[in-house]
C-alpha cells in the first residue's frame, strides 16, 4: 500500500488549519469521510477535497506535497506514525507532538515543535521564532523529543524549553534559549544578542564562541565533559554526526534568574 499523500490543487486563499490530517484520527476514515473535513480558517467553508488532491490508503505514513508558509499545524498533537512533508510548512509544525516522526524538506513557519514532548522533527531549511517554544495556553515550551533544524533558527529559539535536545545547523536568532528552564540547545554556528537570558538550567552548547555573552554569566574555564563525549557518540549512532570532543569552556548563569544552567563553548 502506497502512503496517504496530499497534494496541494493551488496556492490556498485563506490559512489551513491541518491539525485534523494525523495518522490515529485518519486510519478510521474512508476517503470521502478524510475529503470532507474542515481546514479553512476563515468564515469561507474549505475542506481538505477542496484544497487537495488525495491518493494512497497507508494512514501510518503521511505526505504532504507542494504545501506552503499558509499550511499551518501539520502533525499537531502527533502520537504515532510519520508524516513527510516535500515543500514548506506553516506555524505550529508539530506542536504538542507526542512520538512518531516529521520530516519536512522545506522552511518551516513560527512555533516549529511548540510545548512537543516525544518523537523526532526535522526541519531541512529554516525555521521561523520560537521554534521548541511555547503552545499557546501552555506554560513550558518543548518537553522532550529531539528538534533538528537544517538552517537557520529565528529569535528565542527554545524559549522556556522544560526537556529534550534542539540542534541548530545554521545561525540562531536574538534570545536564543531564553527563559529556558532545562534541555539542551547545540548551536553550530552564530548565534544573535543575548542568547540564554533568564536561563535557570539547562546547556547552550556553542561549536563557535558567541559575538557577545551577557554580565550575567560566570566564566568557569575550560572543563573536561564525558557528557559531550556521550553526546557526541549519541550523535553519530543516530545519523547526526558532530565533532563536540570532552573539553569546553563552561559560563554559569544566568546569575540573574536562578543561575544552574550553562553554557558551554566547544575548545
Amino acid at each position: 500500500m502506497s502512503a496517504l499523500t496530499f497534494t496541494l490543487k493551488a496556492k490556498p486563499t485563506q490559512r489551513l488549519d491541518l491539525s485534523p490530517l494525523v495518522p490515529a484520527r485518519l486510519a478510521k476514515l474512508k476517503p470521502q469521510e478524510i475529503e470532507a473535513l474542515r481546514i479553512g480558517t476563515t468564515r469561507l467553508k474549505l475542506t481538505v477535497g477542496d484544497a487537495f488532491k488525495v491518493k494512497g490508503s497507508e494512514a501510518g505514513t503521511l505526505r504532504f506535497v507542494g504545501t506552503d508558509a499558509r499550511c499551518d499545524f501539520i502533525g499537531k498533537e502527533l502520537r504515532d506514525g510519520e508524516i513527510l512533508v516535500d515543500g514548506d510548512a506553516g506555524a505550529y509544525l508539530g506542536a504538542a507532538m507526542k512520538s512518531g516522526t516529521i520530516q519536512v524538506n522545506g522552511n518551516a513557519g513560527a512555533l516549529a515543535g511548540a510545548s512537543m514532548s516525544g518523537g523526532t522533527l526535522a526541519i531541512a531549511g529554516h525555521a521561523g521564532e520560537r521554534a521548541a517554544g511555547v503552545l499557546v495556553g501552555e506554560t513550558h515550551g518543548m518537553k522532550g523529543g529531539v528538534l533538528t533544524i537544517g538552517r537557520n533558527a529565528g529569535p528565542l529559539v527554545g524559549e522556556r524549553m522544560r526537556r529534550g535536545l534542539v540542534i541548530v545547523n545554521g545561525d540562531a536568532g536574538d534570545y536564543a534559549g531564553g527563559r529556558m528552564i532545562a534541555g539542551t540547545i547545540l548551536f553550530k554556528r552564530r548565534v544573535g544578542k543575548n542568547a540564554g537570558y533568564a536561563l535557570r538550567r539547562g546547556s547552550l552548547i556553542f561549536l563557535r564562541e558567541p559575538d557577545e555573552v551577557l554580565a550575567t554569566f560566570g566564566d568557569c574555564g575550560v572543563v573536561e565533559f564525558n557528557y559531550l563525549r556521550l553526546l557526541e557518540r549519541w550523535l553519530r549512532d543516530t545519523g547526526r554526526p558532530v565533532r563536540l570532543g570532552g573539553r569546553a569552556r563552561r559560563l554559569m548563569g544566568d546569575m540573574a534568574a536562578l543561575g544552574k544552567g550553562e553554557m558551554l563553548i566547544i575548545a
